[in-house]
Order: structure tokens, then sequence, then C-alpha cells
């Protein structure tokens, strides 16, 4: 006998007294072969019930030749594949208990992980276009120019001293995050990234923070009441919340000194002011090229909203989304306290 058909030899006699003693310990067998689906390094899931089976990845080594039997269970495929069957007295699977793949194959995606992230394009190129312009602006602006803007907030936040308009868009951009996650929060579940932070984010950061969010979420448009979290059935989509948050961004238009502005100065040098202060200062341009993504995305965010409660047609979906942004901010914050509620289930 050769040196290579003894080692044979000797392997396939280990492995008929394995297979002997598993046979004659069933309970054992059972609790090592579950025990190797749930604890073997690299497991892809584990316990998913389907109809009639149950599925547990595991990691295999290598593709068996042949089943191997240890209480007329399988232990062993003739694939790529090492897949555990209960077998009836005929040996028909009835159900399979371990499903396990080599290293290198693929395995189907579980819900929640990265392999599939989608990009949104529109809001990916308002973003990059976004930070690349808020640099370019910092970059060639005066030194310590928008530091002294930003004092002037700091100092006094509705009377900052500077022009009126801007002085209304820097003040909204800080309630800006709360008609956004009206809108987004109710469609948060099953995204890849949790809303909450993001919006937070955004109080202070704007489009700048929301961003990533915006890119890489999915519409959701099939949502009830039932499926919302507590804080947004009760607060997010409560009338007297909602109409709240419209009165903070009217009175922002008023107590920025631009409603008076309006009435009693020349628009003319309003505007020229505003634009001067744009050219001269990177918070000012950064400021408004933030305030006007937020007010484009906010209204593809209302048509998404508008589908949930039972407005099925597409255009009228969009121009209820595009009104929003005759008054920006305000808009938002009026649909908010204006739409429909969800169905309750």
């Amino acid at each position: 006998m050769s040196v290579v058909n003894k080692n044979a030899h000797q392997q396939a006699m280990k492995r008929r007294k394995m297979l002997n003693f598993l046979n004659r310990n069933p309970l054992f067998s059972s609790f090592l072969l579950l025990g190797a689906a749930v604890f073997v390094p690299n497991h892809v899931d584990g316990f998913v019930p389907v109809p009639d089976n149950h599925r547990i990845v595991v990691p295999a080594t290598s593709a068996g030749k042949e089943d191997l039997f240890v209480n007329n269970i399988a232990i062993a495929a003739p694939s790529s594949f090492h897949t555990t069957h209960f077998y009836s007295g005929n040996k028909q699977s009835t159900g399979v208990i371990a499903r396990a793949k080599i290293n290198g194959e693929s395995e189907s995606e579980k819900p929640g992980s990265f392999e599939d992230l989608a990009i949104n394009p529109p809001y990916a190129i308002a973003y990059v276009l976004f930070l690349g312009y808020a640099f370019m602006r910092t970059m060639g602006e005066a030194e310590g120019a928008s530091m002294e803007v930003l004092q002037g907030f700091f100092n006094d936040p509705l009377n900052p001293g500077c022009n009126e308009i801007f002085t209304t868009i820097f003040n909204l951009l800080g309630l800006f995050f709360v008609p956004m996650a009206c809108l987004l929060m109710p469609g948060a579940k099953g995204q890849k990234f949790p809303a909450t932070p993001f919006l937070a984010g955004a109080a202070l950061g704007g489009y700048g923070v929301l961003g990533p969010y915006a890119i890489t979420r999915k519409p959701m448009t099939d949502i009830t009441k039932a499926d919302l979290g507590w804080f947004t059935a009760n607060v997010l989509e409560n009338k007297v919340f909602n109409y709240f948050i419209a009165a903070a961004f009217f009175s922002a238009y008023i107590t920025s000194g631009l409603l008076d502005a309006l009435l009693t100065k020349d628009v003319h040098e309003i505007i020229s002011g505003y634009l001067d202060l744009v050219s001269s200062t990177a918070i000012a341009s950064a400021s408004s090229m933030d305030f006007l993504i937020l007010t484009v995305a906010g209204a593809s965010f209302v048509s998404e909203d508008v589908k949930r409660r039972n407005v099925d047609d597409e255009k009228t979906a969009n121009l209820i989304g595009a009104t929003t942004m005759l008054l920006p901010g305000i808009g938002l914050a009026l649909y908010c306290a204006l739409r429909p509620n969800l169905n309750e289930q």
C-alpha cells in the first residue's frame, strides 16, 4: 500500500469512527451541528425562519463530494455550498437547517448593509457644489471679513447690524431642520443611516450636515401612522406643533427687520446691499447657497410626503412641492401644518 493510499485509508477510518460516535450520541451531534452553525466565525446570519425550513449561513472550507449522514442529517453537500438538510426516511429533503458557503462566494445581501448603497445624483451634485463653492469663497475672501459679520450675530442675533435680507436668511437656516424633520422622519425607517443625527446637525451645519443623509436615502411613500415612532407620531405630526413652527418662520421675517425694510426703504438699495455682502464675504455667499439648496431639497421632500397622504398623481405632488418655494422656509412649515394626516393603518 502506497503512502498516499495509507493516509487516505487512515483519514477514512477516522471519519468513520467520528460518524459512528455522532450516530451513537444524537444529542451531542445536534448541539455540535447547531453550535457550528451559530458560532463559527464569519457567519452571515442565523436562525432565519422561512416556511417549512430554517436557514443558517456558516463558512465552509471545502466542498464535499458526497452527502455525509448523521442521524439522517446530511452534513456536507456536493457543491460550493455546504447545505445541511433534514431528511425523511426516503432521503428526500424536507427542510434546510444550515447553509454554508466557502470563502470567496458571494451571498445575498442582508437588509441594512451597505453593499447596495444607492446614491441620489441631484442631492450628491448639490452637496459637492455647495462644499466646493463654500471652500472657494472662504479661500478668496479678505481676512476676517466673515468673522466680522458673525461677531454681529454673536452680539445680537436679531439685529446684527448687517443687511436685512442676509439677517433673515441666516436666522431661518437655524429653523430649517424642524420642517425637514417633519418631512423626513415619517420615512426614516429602513434607511441606510439614522435620520436624527443628521437633522440635529443641520440646525448648525445646514445642508453641509444633512447632505449625506439626503444623498443615500430612498423615497418611502407606503407609510401609515402605525409605522411611525412615538416622537414622529405625537410631535412632528402634531398640528399644534406644526403651526407653532410656521409662526416661528413668520416671526423671523419680522424680527430680522426685513418686512419693515421692504415697506420703508428703497428695495433696490436693500437688494444691492445684500449682493455686495454676498460678493465680499464667504459666510453670506455660503449661507445663501445653503438656503437655496435646502429650499429646493425641501420642496422635493414635500412631493414625496404628499404621496404618503393619498395623493397618487405625480404632477400634483410636484406642483404642491414647487409652491413651497414661493415663500422660502415658510412654505415648508405651512405645508407641514396644512397637510392631511397619514392613514392610521
